[in-house]
């Protein structure tokens, strides 16, 4: 009969330390696990997604049971069947415990099970055959069973579900690997609040939209991601069709992306293109191709306010954002910045000397008189009103931007726009003419 017992030693340079189960006459080894639980292993390739292994390692911890040697010898791991399922297909290399070796970790090797959601099981026993015999009953066998199983996390449900949508098995194997991560859904939620993590769930949606859409894939998209609504703010970048169609959609963003997918009846990834190549598709484009022209001119011309109020010279906005005006399209318009002058820096009273009171019809006439005598091609809205901010000194100063055919800055070429915009109006009949004062030009 073996008996067991712990040591609790001190030992000097010169010593080795013995196994802390030992029987002076044994010479085997154990599986080192304190309970049953350990005994019983499971392992779901579901948790093993990135890169898709076709094997997973597996470690399993055995011990000495007797007196330690100086040579090294060998532990003999055989497998065997567990009745009632099917055998699971896993690797042990030899294993061989160097002299004064103690403990070691054994690495089997399991490979990916044929079905998935059927479970398959092997048994894992040290058999007592090799240098090393018979260790502690009790402690020499452990049944794994393998499996490749998904199901839906815990998290899923509310912000997750809304931003990522139903779960299925595609997704998750989609989003692990986009991710690089098989638990990704933990980063969705704080355990220690209970709540989901909102900007983490958005910034996967996000991100895993781009990625689905870069470039048009090989095979039609099996995942349903949403598509958000342009209120969340999502920011996404062009996908690959989109320049398939910009002369309908004129420039890409990210919020009239969105709309214009909701228009044409799409809500996720794996519709959308679809969508985007049908022949209604283009039918709605076309018909709406107006509209998203004349956001585009709207956006513009926000943007262009929010770069005068940050100093930008004018001669940047081209780069920064530009769309050509056509001269048959009334556009919604925006007050330019300097005629606003919510900052009080003193442009107002200047603007209205030359155009009197702001209205959208008269800037849009402005705009179109001055795109015909500058070109469309070459026309900035914001150079009829040449000022910048000087944000050191807290005013604004004249741009020294050149424009028009007579390449003028400044006061120059606010007055030059005066002059061609007062001869136009006076040409209108009377009737239609803007109250644009009559200024004596130096």
């Amino acid at each position: 009969m073996i008996g067991l017992f712990c040591l609790a030693l001190t030992f000097t340079a010169c010593e080795s330390r013995e196994p802390d189960l030992f029987d002076g006459s044994a010479n085997g080894a154990y599986f080192d696990y304190e309970y049953a639980a350990d005994f019983d292993r499971e392992l779901n390739f579901s948790d093993h997604i990135v890169g898709s292994p076709d094997t997973v390692s597996l470690t399993l911890k055995v011990k000495l049971l007797g007196y330690l040697k100086d040579e090294g010898r060998t532990l003999s791991v055989k497998t065997k069947e567990v009745e009632g399922y099917l055998p699971a297909d896993v690797t042990i290399d030899e294993v061989v415990f160097a002299g004064k070796e103690y403990e070691k970790d054994i690495e089997v090797k399991v490979k990916r099970p044929e079905i998935e959601d059927s479970v398959y099981a092997v048994c894992i026993y040290l058999d007592g055959s090799g240098d090393l015999g018979e260790g502690i009953a009790g402690k020499n066998e452990i049944n794994l069973f393998v499996t490749e199983s998904y199901g839906q996390p815990s998290v899923w449900y509310s912000h997750v579900e809304t931003y990522l949508g139903s779960w299925n098995k595609e997704k998750h194997i989609f989003l692990a690997n986009h991710t690089g991560n098989n638990r990704f859904y933990e980063n969705l939620f704080d355990n220690n609040s209970g709540m989901h993590l909102f900007d983490s769930i958005l910034a996967l949606n996000v991100s895993a939209v781009n990625s689905l859409l870069a470039s048009e894939p090989v095979e039609p998209i099996a995942v349903d991601l949403p598509i958000l609504k342009e209120t969340d703010y999502p920011d996404y970048r062009q996908p690959y069709f989109w320049s398939e169609y910009e002369e309908l959609l004129g420039v890409f963003r990210a919020n009239k992306f969105c709309r214009f997918v909701g228009m044409l009846g799409g809500s996720n990834v794996r519709d959308v293109a679809a969508l985007f190549a049908s022949d209604a598709a283009r039918e709605e484009m076309e018909a709406g191709a107006a509209d998203f022209h004349k956001d585009d001119v709207l956006y513009m011309l926000n943007q262009y306010y929010n770069y005068a109020m940050m100093g930008y010279p004018i001669s940047e906005y081209r780069n920064l954002f530009w769309v050509e005006l056509k001269n048959n399209v009334n556009y919604k318009m925006r007050i330019p910045f300097w005629w606003e002058d919510p900052n009080g820096l003193g442009t107002a009273e200047i603007v209205k000397k030359y155009f009197g009171e702001y209205k959208d019809d008269k800037y849009q006439f402005m705009i179109k008189t001055m795109m015909k005598e500058d070109g469309s091609e070459n026309f900035i809205t914001e150079s009829i009103l040449p000022f910048r901010y000087d944000a050191e000194k807290g005013t604004y100063v004249w741009d020294s931007s050149l424009f028009g055919t007579k390449q003028l800055s400044g006061e120059d070429r606010l007055k030059e726009c005066y002059r061609i915009i007062k001869a136009a109006n006076d040409k209108r009949p009377v009737t239609r003419r803007y109250d644009i004062p009559d200024v004596e030009l130096d």
